[in-house]
């Protein structure tokens, strides 16, 4: 089954990701041997009220980088794996950067070819060395049965709470 590299909230959005960035420092000395949160395949974004989010390549089933490539130079070598990157067929036209739809695709600056998350061949390190466990990596399916684990718990949450206004009703 295919695996995808996701966040676990924990319940409570605010508390996520620390910040401390050390994702992307593992990541880039994967791929290059030196801690540059710079040439990392994942990004930490700051959002409002100092929230911050690890934004990776979610592997799409349908894999819009993959169709838009005019030279194929993104695609995935086993049906369950990553949607990966031959850089001798990239010509870094930046397709696929433009159509990601979660900015999980970069241009390496020195080389002029794209880049993204390829789950370190099955042993993310960002996923790895997490220090608040907010990275995880699990199949699609894993996902989904968590996914509609916690819709069920807000379906839960929202009952609780209509039930105990209801209470305030004549």
């Amino acid at each position: 089954m295919k695996k995808v590299i996701f966040i676990e909230d924990h319940g409570n959005f605010t508390s996520m990701c620390s910040g401390c960035r050390l994702c992307e420092l593992m990541c880039a000395f994967e791929h290059h041997g030196v801690g540059n949160a710079r040439l990392a395949r994942i990004k930490v974004v700051s959002l409002r009220h100092g929230v911050k989010v690890p934004v990776v390549c979610q592997q799409c089933s349908d894999a819009p980088c993959s169709a838009a490539c005019p030279t194929g130079a993104l695609a995935r070598t086993r049906d369950d794996g990553p949607v990966t990157v031959n850089q001798g067929r990239c010509i870094g036209c930046g397709i696929c950067v433009n159509v990601c739809p979660v900015g999980g695709i970069s241009m390496d600056c020195k080389t002029g070819v794209a880049v993204k998350c390829d789950l370190c061949g099955g042993e993310p390190q960002c996923v790895k060395y997490c220090p608040s466990g907010v990275l995880k990596l699990s199949t699609e399916q894993q996902l989904a049965n968590i996914k509609r684990k916690r819709y069920a718990d807000s379906l839960a949450e929202l009952g609780q709470d209509v039930s105990s206004k209801m209470g305030d009703v004549p």
